[in-house]
């Protein structure tokens, strides 16, 4: 009877135990869910400028991956900490997320990681250092849209592709020359467009669509705007006169 009793006393012992060891588990795996779903909402999301007009987004981080979209210059985007280099084309490429939702990889280097847009109210010597001795012969013409991603003092770092180089480059210039005013940096976005078209006629056309856009009235490059809109109607009749005078001319 003895032996019976101390049986029972045993086994319950053991239900116990394991009652308690399941809780115990079924705690820490509680614990463990809630903290990974802390960690994702404590995860801060990270901006990035798109330094490159109609860059696009892919499927897969390769230049042969599934076109997805493209992006706009100046366009804010969510870097999602992803990044890859390619093994065979040495390219690293980071994952972004659109305000859409849409989701894909792009090429890291004409992207501004934690970058604020701007745009160049005039233009701007460019500096190596923050520093007036480290001058150098670039210059950032108006209305070149960048991404600031350094102050120090009356100084920003800015990365961006200058009107007249052929790369994103980075340097330092004076803050007093950057505007980040949404309203001009589209307005900016648009009218370097416009100037690229490949005749006077073109761009006086989509200039002035520019312009007349009444959502971008109140942008400080509508004057700016203006003045090339009359060089290049002047530059237009100069054109047409000498054509009138070839034409003029007797033949021989």
């Amino acid at each position: 009877m003895k032996k019976v009793f101390i049986a029972i006393v045993l086994v319950s012992s053991l239900f116990a135990a394991c009652k308690e060891t399941g809780k115990s588990n079924e705690s820490e795996k509680n614990i463990t869910e809630k903290g990974e779903q802390a960690e994702k909402v404590k995860a801060p999301t990270t901006s990035a400028i798109c330094l490159l007009d109609k860059l696009s987004i892919r499927e897969t981080p390769s230049s042969k991956g599934k076109w997805i979209t493209s992006m706009s210059l100046g366009e804010k985007v969510a870097f999602t900490g992803e990044e890859i280099t390619d093994s065979k084309s040495k390219k690293q490429y980071y994952k972004v997320k659109l305000t859409d939702g849409k989701e894909g990889w792009t090429r890291a280097t004409f992207l501004a990681v934690n970058g604020k847009v701007g745009a160049m109210l005039e233009s701007a010597n460019v500096y190596k250092r923050p520093d007036l001795l480290t001058k150098t012969e670039k210059k950032y013409s108006v209305m070149d849209i960048i991404a600031v991603t350094e102050n120090q003092g009356d100084w920003m770092k800015v990365k961006g592709k200058r009107a007249e180089g052929e790369y994103v480059e980075e340097g330092w210039i004076k803050s007093s020359n950057i505007t980040n005013d949404e309203i001009d940096i589209a307005t900016a976005k648009f009218a370097s467009s416009a100037i690229k078209k490949s005749t006077m006629t073109e761009r006086i056309k989509a200039l002035q669509e520019v312009i007349g856009n009444p959502d971008l009235s109140s942008s400080k490059f509508v004057s700016i705007i203006e003045g090339k809109i009359k060089d290049y109607e002047l530059r237009n009749k100069e054109i047409d006169v000498k054509d009138v005078k070839v034409e003029e001319e007797p033949k021989s």
